[in-house]
């Protein structure tokens, strides 16, 4: 019996693995295998639009899909660029965080 893709509109035979361990395949590829339920976090340090002093004018937000949150306005650049570093590292699970406290960006 031959298994047709599971993903909508898709027609393609499931290739079929006899003897291997696991569960069988339902995708004829990894095109038609649907991504991940929710989009992935973004974090981006990034110029603002609005800002009054153009060297301090920089903001770092977190970004899935269509929502935004911003975390700090009012940010130099390397100072946004090392924030935006750290909170990727900890969205990550980075071991190079463990043990460091926060502190305050001036």
């Amino acid at each position: 019996m031959t298994r047709t893709c599971a993903a909508d509109g898709c027609d393609n035979p499931v290739p079929r693995r006899p003897g291997k361990i696991g569960r069988q395949p339902i995708y004829c590829s990894p095109a038609c295998r649907p991504s991940r339920a929710r989009p992935a976090v973004y974090v981006e340090a990034e110029r603002a639009d609005d800002s009054d002093d153009p060297s301090r004018g920089w903001e770092v937000r977190l970004r899935r899909g269509e929502h935004v949150v911003v975390l700090q306005r009012q940010l130099g650049r390397f100072s946004a660029t090392a924030l935006a570093a750290d909170v990727l590292a900890l969205l990550e699970g980075s071991p190079a965080l463990a043990g460091q406290e926060g502190g305050t960006i001036e």
